[in-house]
């Protein structure tokens, strides 16, 4: 029905910690009172097509820059060598060669006469033939019914799609029923609103830098001249064995790097499923006119499933993993309301407490030493013992708060609240934390009735305080399992964490500031919003890494002083309005500053994550919060150039320097709607200014002669010379050759694969007609629309990739790109109907 949003720490006296960035409040669709009865149903189709994947190099294969010879019942054949998984290969030139279709054609043909042979070319179906146009069905319809005294509304919603990779589905179903009821004299009030929602999946890609994401062996490893279709058409040898192109030897079909990218969406893919219910039900008072008691009860229950394999015969050891996760959350709120005008003022306030009970199950079971019998998954087809895991955590907190909003005539509020946690999380002692806020706002433009050009002006000033509390288990020592004691008897052993708790953990604070600005002008067709917000955060809850002399890899302490401070600014206007045609336009602007104030005494760096290779993610004193650690170019003192070294590289730091940030320097959007009658046409377009990723993709496509670059310029035949002075200061003309160029990307400094995150993204595109029926007849209203989402994407490192599809987990491993998923435009129609 609407989203709002309640900003910042401000959120976080009425809403709790978990608040602390801010809330979102999703209100459903419900029945309201005297609507009478009525049906709506929606329905849409859409599509999903690959837009941007990395550009690659066309001119040379796989392998080296020879060919190898084989003879085969007598004939000689050339072949390129399938033991090196790059693609420094020959250059096409037409040349007859025998591919690794030609021979898998053959050997499935029982070896009979001799394999045929290919042309030496770039592929006729590349990697953009891999992707499929995915389809999606959504229908949704909802029924209503509502008297002077009671409403109700149950709607569901069906999605099945098919995905853009091959093997790749899910179907989604929701239920929701929301229905109030009042008693006759008005008092009493009972309501509920909840939701089902059930979720199977298949084939969903896997990311980072993992055997079965397609994007690695695309981009990062392999031979150019590999054509999907041919790896398409066999992917499964008639004796169920693989059928792949990098062979240990041109006789010995046995994967060496990679799967047939077939295999792995066919044999090593993972089905997953949801089920998932939440929603709240309660009971209203009105004690008095102006004071009301609710009780209201809160859940959120949901079970995961995840089914992942890999297939015998696969590159890597088959092998058959569950994972099973549960957690539900429980809050209790009983709340006070109390609304009253008299005279000039104005008072609403509020006072209640909230009973918070979260409990979380994990249970993982994994094959050990492969699968003994193909095909079959299941835990007991294991050739060792399988090895099984299972995790609780449990977690509570008892919560009483209040706020209060006094305003006078309309124009002065002042709005103040407090509110108390007790956590389970904490030690006693501790685990109480108190955190007020208050904020003050003037509406001045009630002063200036008579100057006609301002509609509307406020001035706002905010402060809050917000605790935190942390994970279970951090306060007292916890077991895991360690190995069996008497493996006769099964009798199981335990160890004592590596992590060292602490008993005297005190809650995390952040203290903000926030002042804003709100202006209207001209009967609310130019308007404008700012705000500035600084914000404290201390005592933060990490882990410290210790010496192993003391027992443990880790202790987890209070420690650090981060600060952030930024801006948020709106421009809304309505430029052209007509009896027939309108044009509304809003842009949007928001910047964050933080910096890491302090760290652990005497400790100017902490790491919070790594890649796989060459980089980390830390927080480094003095900077800002998640930088890029690694290897920087070498720069001349006198003249500000790179230092190449005398084979014609780059030289590289000894030690690793900051490479910049993450978090980008700003962001923003820019809307725009435009209406003529009953058609509108809406467009947004987003964007991005600073912050920087690391990119695996583009360190190892470089090293193995994947990308463009890598064969762009003649650089294979010519080499190049690096724009920078030698060690003494004069121009550098020291030729590297092509191969030795892109393999230092890896081998050289790290600052070679950090590209920028800037972006302008055309984000979305609608356009909708909306019928004129009246209502004598039976369909009440009726429109039709069309969409196309993430149309396009420029910037000045977008060549490759589309800066948000870089793989950019939830915590500190933002920043690190491992295999990014292919940027997907998205289009569609829809059709509304009520009645």
């Amino acid at each position: 029905e609407n989203i709002s949003v309640l900003k910042g720490p401000n959120a976080s006296a009425l809403y709790g910690s978990r608040a602390n960035n801010g809330v979102v409040m999703i209100t459903t669709k419900k029945g309201k009172a005297g609507e009478g009865y009525g049906v709506t149903f929606n329905s849409s189709v859409g599509f999903e097509t690959v837009n941007k994947l990395p550009k690659m190099q066309r001119l040379y294969g796989g392998g080296i820059p020879e060919f190898a010879e084989i003879d085969i019942n007598g004939k000689t054949y050339y072949y390129p060598d399938m033991s090196e998984d790059v693609s420094w290969g020959p250059k096409y030139e037409g040349q007859p060669y025998l591919s690794w279709y030609d021979l898998a054609k053959w050997e499935a043909n029982g070896k009979v006469g001799n394999p045929t042979t290919s042309i030496w070319q770039a592929p006729a179906h590349d990697i953009d033939d891999f992707f499929e146009t995915g389809v999606s069905f959504t229908n949704n319809i909802s029924i209503s019914q509502s008297t002077d005294r009671a409403s109700a509304r149950i709607s569901y919603t069906n999605t099945d799609l098919k995905g853009y990779l091959p093997n790749s589905s899910q179907q989604k179903n929701v239920f929701n029923i929301a229905a109030t009821t009042t008693s006759a004299d008005k008092k009493l009030e009972a309501f509920t609103n909840v939701t089902y929602f059930n979720s199977r999946a298949k084939g969903r890609s896997e990311i980072g830098y993992g055997d079965n994401n397609v994007m690695v062996k695309f981009v990062q490893w392999g031979h150019r001249e590999l054509d999907m279709r041919e790896l398409k058409d066999i992917y499964i040898m008639p004796d169920g064995t693989q059928a792949t192109w990098n062979r240990a030897a041109w006789d010995n079909p046995t994967p060496m790097y990679s799967n047939n990218p077939y295999w792995s969406r066919h044999m090593n893919y993972q089905n997953d499923s949801r089920n998932r219910i939440y929603g709240n039900v309660g009971l209203s008072y009105k004690i008095l006119p102006e004071l009301k008691f609710q009780y209201k009860a809160n859940l959120d229950f949901f079970v995961d499933k995840q089914y992942e394999r890999n297939a015998v015969n696969s590159q890597e050891l088959s092998r058959y993993m569950e994972i099973s996760r549960q957690q539900y959350e429980l809050n209790n709120e009983f709340l006070l309301m109390y609304n009253k005008s008299f005279d000039d003022f104005s008072i609403t306030a509020n006072a209640g407490g909230n009973i918070m009970k979260r409990n979380y199950e994990y249970i993982y079971g994994e094959t050990s030493g492969g699968l003994a019998l193909p095909l079959f998954y299941n835990l007991k087809n294991s050739v060792s013992q399988a090895s099984a895991y299972n995790t609780q955590r449990k977690k509570a907190i008892n919560s009483v708060f209040g706020n209060a909003t006094l305003g006078w005539k309309n124009r002065l509020y002042v709005d103040a609240s407090l509110r108390n946690d007790w956590s389970s999380t904490l030690p006693q002692g501790s685990n109480s934390y108190l955190y007020p806020s208050v904020t003050g706002s003037f509406i001045f433009s009630e002063l200036l009735k008579d100057a006609s050009w301002l509609s509307f002006g406020k001035v706002r000033l905010g402060y809050a305080m917000v605790g935190n509390d942390t994970d279970p288990y951090l306060v007292i020592d916890t077991y895991s399992h360690y190995t069996n004691i008497d493996a006769s008897t099964g009798t199981p052993g335990y160890v004592i964490d590596s992590r060292l708790r602490n008993g005297a953990l005190k809650p995390e604070t952040t203290n903000s500031y926030e002042i804003g600005l709100e202006l209207d002008f001209f009967n609310s067709r130019l308007g404008v919003e700012a705000t500035y917000y600084t914000s404290e955060t201390k005592n933060q809850i990490i882990p410290l890494t210790v010496s192993g002399s003391t027992g443990y890899r880790e202790s987890v302490i209070n420690s650090g002083l981060i600060t952030n401070e930024g801006v948020e600014f709106a421009l809304h206007g309505t430029p052209v309005k007509t009896h027939d045609f309108s044009w509304e336009t809003t842009l949007t602007l928001a910047s964050n500053k933080n910096k890491v104030k302090e760290l652990v005494e005497g400790v100017d760096y902490y790491r919070l994550t790594n890649a796989p290779f060459k980089v980390e993610i830390g927080a480094l004193k003095g900077e800002s919060y998640g930088v890029i650690m690694g290897t920087d170019y070498v720069y001349d003192e006198k003249t500000g150039e790179k230092v190449i070294t005398k084979d014609g590289q780059y030289a590289s730091t000894e030690g690793n320097v900051s490479l910049g940030t993450v978090y980008p320097d700003f962001t923003g959007g820019w809307s725009n709607t435009f209406k003529y009658k009953n058609l509108d046409l809406s467009v947004l377009v987003d964007f991005s200014r600073g912050g920087h990723y690391f990119s695996t993709t583009y360190m190892w496509g470089m090293y193995s002669g994947m990308l463009e670059e890598s064969a762009a310029n003649n650089i294979r035949e010519n080499g190049i010379v690096l724009k920078g002075v030698q060690a003494d200061g004069t121009p550098n003309k020291v030729v590297a050759d092509g191969e030795s160029y892109c393999a230092a990307v890896y081998t050289g400094p790290a600052a070679q694969s950090v590209l920028k995150s800037d972006y302008i993204k055309l984000r979305e595109v609608n356009v909708g007609y909306t019928f004129p029926l009246k209502n004598k007849y039976f369909v009440k209203s009726l429109r039709i629309s069309a969409y196309g989402r993430n149309l396009g994407v420029w910037g000045p490192d977008t060549k490759h990739f589309d800066p948000e599809m870089v793989v950019a987990n939830s915590g500190n491993v933002q920043g690190i790109e491992g295999g990014a998923i292919a940027g997907v435009a998205s289009y569609g129609f829809n059709v509304n109907l009520k009645f």
